[in-house]
């Protein structure tokens, strides 16, 4: 059916006085309307002309765009086009034809003399139109026989290859295709003096470096709630989980309306608003009314919490212990032990009674009051009651005993059931887990308030105490350094690497022969081969380079356990990373698809497997 342009819309005459920015509207209103032609814009992924919607396939960019309608001179999306020559329009060129005859036309100048002559729509050719030509059917350059996979690939190209305009920057020579982006490079890499930071004293090259500095490097807070946080990227993380959008183009600051979504995000970046300042001040306030002793929040005594602590000890079986470096610690002498059993032997024979006035008693103070003890076998050592849990055994101690226990101190004990191989979550009993290491991680996730970050990673922490671990373990400088360069390495295996790559020495001796290797996994292979020494499975005999390896294969080969049940099809699996590539297949989402023919998979591997059989076709033997 054919399709007219009302005639108050588009006049076919060029009227005298009318500024260029309405000769431009005008004339993508007549490119728009009334043929196939569809104009969109790029930041990384496809955005809707109009709307600035995210879209990631064509054929869905396409059908978005038409259902659209069609536009008017008075769209906000015609509007803002107000650069002539360096305001980019990009257009996709796919199907160019004419919607009014439903002629087709092999570029698109034919297909505007086409309108003119047949249709008496006019074109005003004197006013600058920066349109840039795209085919995004099949990514493939319109003036060379080159086809891309990625439309960044593309633009990329074209500036480089088939430029418009050949603008040179003065400092360093290189080569631009428009104005903006000769202007940018200059403001990005060429101003006097470097770029200094704003908070720190140090200066950069670029502005870019600059930007990263400041994002890696200096704390930034959440627009909404004012959560301190390490980085843009976990940021913008943070406002993605706990302030979803929904749907409104508004900012939550100022409360400001806006026409698209790429325009409301590049105001959040520079929009502070009253509210942040009086919310930043009120913290302050907070902070400091905290400080000044304020009657209503009363903090515990140090005093209190030691004695809680002693008195849960040396008047129930619960043991205290620490966890550090995948080991079990003695919570008085810090030995290591590879287990929970040994520990707890160990702390019964050599540690009976526990004093307010030994070391590790001392250490125990308001910020890092929390000792963990196992309750596997609690019980009460006064008349040898058996107790299921740690406030049943408080209530017992307080009330048949008479004990001075402040149980309004809930933060100085942190009780677990030590049972080997079966450690289960405290909070959540369903939730088992096999080392302990990993049943902490859950409960740092998932039971407690993790506000403390690190400054490096960007990683949560409960308690300054675990920060301060964490940062000695994985960010300490100069813990392992090399003896001919002086670089520093945080672990030993990335010392031993660097000395192999760098300098060519195999720093890795074998402790039975002259033999040196260039890192340690090596070390311990021709361990297990030369020597026959390494982890040796009691069933097999087969040797391993890791105990956790050896336990492992037991486990799996010879004891054959599958304790890991699905809640659909109640199948059982070794471990959770069996569990879930089994529970895709219930999910059915293929979420790995062929660039070349579109089919889609639900492993990578198969997607792998796939694409060889279109290396075969593309490159034979």
């Amino acid at each position: 059916m054919a399709k007219y342009v009302k005639s108050g819309n588009i006049k076919p005459r060029k009227i005298n006085g009318e500024s260029s920015s309405m000769r431009r509207r005008k004339n993508l209103q007549l490119l728009f309307n009334n043929t196939t032609i569809i104009p969109f814009k790029w930041r990384g992924k496809y955005l809707c002309f109009y709307c600035s919607k995210d879209i990631a396939q064509y054929s869905e960019l396409r059908k978005h765009t038409k259902s659209h309608g069609d536009c008017s001179i008075k769209d906000h999306s015609l509007k803002v086009l107000k650069g002539g020559q360096n305001m980019e329009i990009k257009i996709d060129i796919s199907e160019i034809g004419c919607e009014i005859c439903n002629e087709e036309f092999p570029v698109l100048g034919d297909l505007l003399t086409h309108l003119f002559l047949k249709h008496k729509f006019e074109y005003d050719k004197n006013v600058d139109m920066a349109i840039e030509e795209y085919r995004l059917v099949d990514l493939s350059c319109t003036q060379c026989e080159d086809k891309f996979t990625y439309f960044g690939y593309l633009v990329s190209h074209i500036n480089t290859n088939h430029p418009k305009n050949c603008l040179i920057c003065d400092k360093c020579n290189q080569k631009f295709n428009k104005k903006r982006d000769l202007f940018s490079h200059m403001k990005n890499y060429h101003r006097e003096g470097g770029y200094p930071c704003d908070i720190c004293p140090q200066s950069f090259n670029s502005l870019n470096i600059l930007r990263k500095h400041r994002n890696n490097r200096h704390l930034t807070r959440c627009n909404i709630c004012h959560l301190r946080l390490p980085s843009a990227v976990l940021k913008q993380k943070h406002i993605e989980l706990e302030h979803p959008d929904n749907g409104s183009l508004q900012c939550d600051i100022c409360y400001k309306d806006f026409h698209t979504k790429q325009g409301l995000k590049m105001h959040l970046r520079k929009c502070k608003g009253d509210t942040f300042d009086i919310a930043i001040k009120k913290e302050e306030l907070d902070v400091m009314d905290f400080d000044n002793g304020d009657d209503s929040i009363k903090r515990p005594s140090v005093k209190q919490i030691r004695e809680n602590i002693v008195i849960v000890i040396n008047m129930s079986t619960a043991i205290p212990f620490n966890f550090y470096k995948n080991k079990f610690n003695c919570f008085y002498c810090s030995k290591d032990f590879p287990d929970s059993d040994t520990m707890r032997e160990h702390t019964v024979v050599e540690h009976p009674v526990c004093d307010v006035k030994e070391k590790c008693i001392r250490k125990c103070r308001e910020s890092v009051a929390c000792v963990k003890i196992d309750i596997s076998s609690l019980a009460c050592k006064v008349c040898f009651e058996s107790m299921p849990d740690l406030d049943t055994l408080l209530d017992h101690l307080i009330i048949k005993h008479e004990v001075n226990y402040d149980k309004s101190i809930t933060t100085c004990l942190q009780p677990y059931k030590l049972i080997k191989d079966h450690m289960a979550c405290p909070n959540c009993p369903s939730e088992v887990f096999r080392f302990f290491g990993t049943l902490l991680k859950h409960m740092n996730v998932k039971h407690t308030n993790n506000n403390i970050i690190c400054v490096y990673c960007g990683q949560t922490f409960r308690r300054d105490q675990n920060l301060r671990v964490h940062i000695w373990r994985h960010h300490r400088d100069g813990r392992f350094k090399c003896n001919i360069c002086g670089a520093d390495c945080n672990i030993p295996s990335r010392l031993y690497m660097h000395m192999a790559k760098v300098h060519g020495v195999k720093a890795a001796k074998c402790p039975k022969c002259s033999e040196t290797f260039a890192t340690q996994y090596l070390r311990q292979k021709h361990l297990i081969e030369a020597h026959d020494s390494g982890h040796k499975c009691s069933y097999c005999g087969k040797l391993f380079t890791r105990n956790s390896f050896m336990r492992d294969h037991i486990r799996r080969t010879h004891l054959k356990e599958k304790n890991v049940e699905c809640s659909i099809c109640s199948m059982k699996f070794f471990n959770n990373i069996l569990l879930r590539r089994h529970m895709v297949k219930h999910s059915g989402e293929k979420n790995f698809h062929c660039d070349i023919c579109g089919e889609r998979f639900y492993w990578r591997k198969s997607l792998r497997t796939h694409m060889t059989r279109h290396n075969k076709h593309v490159n034979p033997i």
